[in-house]
């Protein structure tokens, strides 16, 4: 075996470092974003002003519609919620793939070979608008948290 100066050692250990660093950055999410999947979501900060500003006007009790809530699914009550509406139970706690709530968010699904449109659903007359990425992303993570809601 041929005899390596230190020159050659000190390039070695170098090239060795930065194999190790590249490893890690693929291997361990930074703590930025693992401070970010870590947050506790809070849901009267974080997800009920998104219920407020796009779900409640379909799925809460209205005088003025006897029909009721949007495919009877309603989110101005805990227990109505996590019960679910006319296509199932909406909200699985710890599962948000498995939640229809998330999947509607995300587009349209197909249940019983019938297309449910995304939601929020767009209204009369107006084009569809999906919620923001973050606020789909919020939600997600607060229904694979648990979905923790306050009584």
């Amino acid at each position: 075996m041929p005899r390596q100066n230190a020159s050659t050692w000190a390039k070695l250990a170098g090239a060795a470092t930065l194999a190790c660093i590249a490893l890690a950055s693929f291997t361990h999410p930074t703590r930025a974003a693992d401070a970010a999947a870590t947050k506790e979501v809070d849901f009267k900060k974080d997800i009920l002003p998104i219920l407020n500003q796009s779900c409640m006007k379909c799925h809460k009790p209205d005088p003025k519609n006897p029909r009721g809530p949007a495919a009877g699914f309603r989110l101005d009550d805990k227990a109505a919620a996590m019960k679910g509406g006319k296509h199932g139970v909406a909200i699985v706690p710890g599962k948000a793939d498995e939640s229809l709530m998330y999947k509607l968010l995300a587009g349209p699904v197909t249940i019983d070979n019938k297309e449910v449109a995304a939601m929020p659903k767009a209204m009369r007359n107006q084009p569809f608008k999906p919620l923001a990425k973050d606020k789909i992303e919020l939600i997600k993570q607060w229904i694979d948290q648990g979905a923790k809601w306050p009584d």
